[in-house]
């Protein structure tokens, strides 16, 4: 099966300018259903945030329950440096990346605050890093993975932001980022029912003619006739918008990297894979990632359908092509620092 390769300009994901209309409907919904505690972050205020270094780092594991779930307060050190930590429960475990997370960096020998991360999304790609700069705040916000916008800075003491609500990080920020990519409107109905039944693990249907064509690509032409798009090819993507992107080595304390332009021979990094998945949501796109192996991990094939959920938010669904396991893009991509991976689009069907 031929495909074409033609630069898909990731600008549109990272370019979109927010309407009046979009913005309204993101300081709603969206907004509202974002997970924020902060009664538990004021009640521990004074005993982790900003105790003096010997007393916070003395501070034992505590869970409070909160609107927005259980969540565990602890604080643990790293060298020079130590985490002050909220994390939310999710599927009975309390991951480092999940959405509303809070992640705060202090000084061991200063006891100041270097660092807070917000995390924005389930998926551990997305998030928000607040770092003191005198009188005001650098932002680096980070969607799907990559940068989106680095170095923006507003008039406000980094204090303030975990001693108030999350909306008063949105309201200060929403001039200069992007928000409608995390904070979107929900999309096609057709594209959420592909990606739920990815999700599930028994696909049927046309999400079955896709997770057959990432695990035998010269069957892409059934997939494509199923969803009604017989006459057209699949697309290798081959550029991205931001030359910078995330590595989650240390999730408490990510940090930014250079990623390598996409290359013949191997391909795009695959750090850089989710943010152009994520503009898929757009087009009305789904994707075959064909993902290089690293160490004792094999190469692996994966079919993913990118969709916003009712309230904004966006999943990127995905499946092992082979053994038909629902995985998650955001830890396949955090596991695997330094490969490749082949990225081809092909549209989703108009309804399902």
């Amino acid at each position: 099966m031929k495909f074409s390769r033609r630069v898909i300009v990731a600008c549109v994901f990272f370019s979109i300018v927010p309407v009046v209309g979009a913005l309204a409907q993101v300081g709603s919904a969206s907004i509202k259903a974002f997970p924020d505690f902060l009664s538990v972050r004021a009640e521990f205020l004074s005993s982790a945030i900003t105790a003096a270094p010997s007393r916070a780092l003395a501070f034992k594991p505590v869970f409070r329950d909160s609107p927005a779930g259980r969540i565990r307060v602890s604080v643990e050190r790293d060298g020079d440096s130590f985490f002050v930590m909220f994390q939310r429960e999710r599927d009975g475990a309390y991951p480092v990346g999940s959405r509303g997370n809070i992640i705060i960096k202090r000084s061991v020998a200063t006891g100041y605050v270097t660092r807070v991360v917000w995390y924005l999304g389930d998926d551990g790609l997305s998030f928000i890093s607040l770092t003191p700069k005198n009188e005001r705040t650098a932002v680096d916000y980070v969607v799907a993975g990559s940068l989106s916008r680095g170095g923006y800075t507003v008039s406000s003491l980094i204090y303030y932001f975990f001693t108030n609500p999350f909306q008063y990080l949105y309201n200060i920020t929403r001039a200069g980022l992007d928000w409608p990519l995390i904070f979107g409107v929900p999309g096609p109905e057709a594209a959420a029912r592909i990606g739920a039944a990815i999700a599930s693990g028994t696909p049927n249907g046309v999400a079955s003619a896709l997770q057959k064509a990432a695990a035998d690509f010269s069957s892409i032409g059934e997939y494509l006739s199923s969803a009604g798009y017989p006459r057209t090819v699949p697309v290798e993507e081959t550029a991205f918008a931001s030359d910078k992107a995330a590595s989650f080595e240390d999730p408490r304390d990510p940090r930014l990297i250079a990623v390598s332009p996409w290359s013949e021979a191997r391909g795009l990094p695959l750090e850089s894979s989710p943010a152009i998945v994520l503009a898929g949501i757009e087009t009305g796109s789904a994707f075959i990632a064909l993902i290089g192996g690293s160490g004792e991990l094999p190469p692996v094939s994966v079919a993913i359908v990118p969709y916003r959920t009712d309230d904004g938010s966006y999943v990127i669904a995905a499946i092992d092509a082979e053994s038909r396991a629902p995985i998650d893009y955001g830890a396949v991509v955090a596991s695997r620092p330094g490969v490749s991976v082949r990225l081809f689009r092909v549209p989703l069907p108009a309804s399902s």
